[in-house]
């Protein structure tokens, strides 16, 4: 239908526009914060600019909800302030189809978002990490696809997968002597934070000499390297910037372990809500372009969004600590939020139709 085209190529563009001021706000804010490294070790401005603009997927992820709505209340509300919906009204077009076609739009901006936060975010943000931890630190090799790189030392570290908080599976230690000759490899099936450093666990150690191979079959070995915890930090990326796929199968690493996962859950399942969360603001913006409100000015209307996306950010907070303290199932924790404003918006646009 051209009505819907037009209605969405509208709030495809107002929306663009609110997260290239919103996301243009943050990269500046964080060069303030990262210039100061600027010259330790190999971090220069080459580095300093990839380290900036691989931030910006994560941004864009962060802003996508507050920026559906206020790009929805500004296209929207510039659409009824010309008469243009009044014009479509008379040509047949009803409330419902009117929804169905935001609703439509707001799906393919909730698509996107969700794209990015699963695909794109986890990539930049490790690169970016990388990069400045790799130009600061000279023990820091190199990021591929299958895992990390790691010189330590006389050591080269191989890490398939990297959690936060330094915890780690599939280990791979090349012990190098002199003249970077191999003298053994170990192999750990996991690697655990403990106050005493890095645990490796279920281990094979192989110990290669002129004479003969022999191996050695350890439950668990502390590692004597000066890997630090603090450097393992700086190469991995939160949860909430995980995957779905990597952050559940770092829920599943901590139950293996017997470690808390309340934090990762609700993680988990905020992320597989956001989508959700995306859509609802911006079907948020139709009662506020209806009625009276198609006079109102863009002032008003800026206003308006961002008092509502304040409140929505307030009641999340407020909401999620409220349920971890009722020690609330994750999957419900996270959802109450985006379920109270659902019912708020369903409320909204329900008074709106009945006055029209």
């Amino acid at each position: 239908m051209i009505f819907s085209r037009y209605l969405a190529i509208n709030i495809f563009k107002g929306t663009a526009l609110v997260l290239m001021i919103l996301v243009s706000l943050s990269l500046f804010f964080t060069m303030i914060q990262q210039i100061d490294h600027i010259g330790r070790g190999q971090y220069g401005a080459w580095q300093f600019t990839q380290y900036i603009l691989l931030r910006a997927p994560a941004m864009v992820v962060d802003f996508m909800p507050l920026a559906a709505l206020l790009g929805s209340i500004l296209s929207l509300g510039n659409l009824a302030s010309n008469s243009e919906l009044i014009a479509f009204q008379s040509s047949g077009m009803s409330v419902n189809k009117f929804i169905l076609a935001v609703s439509q739009a707001a799906f393919v901006l909730a698509l996107i978002a969700y794209v990015i936060s699963d695909f794109v975010v986890p990539y930049s943000e490790t690169t970016a990490r990388e990069i400045k931890a790799s130009s600061i630190s000279s023990r820091v090799s190199m990021q591929s696809r299958k895992g990390l790189w790691i010189k330590d030392k006389s050591n080269i570290i191989f890490i398939q997968r990297l959690f936060p908080d330094g915890n780690a599976r599939n280990i791979e230690i090349y012990h190098l002597g002199d003249n970077d000759r191999l003298q053994s490899t170990t192999f750990a099936r996991k690697a655990i934070i403990k106050e005493q450093g890095w645990v490796l666990q279920k281990v094979k150690k192989t110990l290669l000499t002129e004479s003969k191979i022999s191996v050695v079959n350890k439950k668990q070995i502390l590692y004597e390297g000066g890997l630090s915890e603090k450097l393992l930090q700086s190469l991995v990326v939160k949860p909430r910037q995980m995957s779905s796929s990597d952050l559940f199968t770092y829920i599943t690493f901590l139950d293996e372990n017997k470690l808390n996962s309340d934090a990762e859950s609700l993680s988990f399942w905020q992320k597989v809500y956001s989508p959700l969360t995306v859509m609802v603001m911006a079907i948020l913006a139709i009662p506020f372009v209806l009625g009276s409100q198609r006079n109102s000015n863009t002032g008003q209307r800026i206003i308006t969004g961002i008092l509502l996306g304040l409140v929505y950010v307030i009641i999340d907070k407020v909401l999620i600590q409220l349920g971890e303290q009722l020690n609330l199932i994750a999957f419900v924790n996270a959802l109450i939020p985006t379920l109270l404003f659902i019912l708020f918006t369903a409320f909204l646009i329900h008074r709106k139709v009945i006055k029209n």
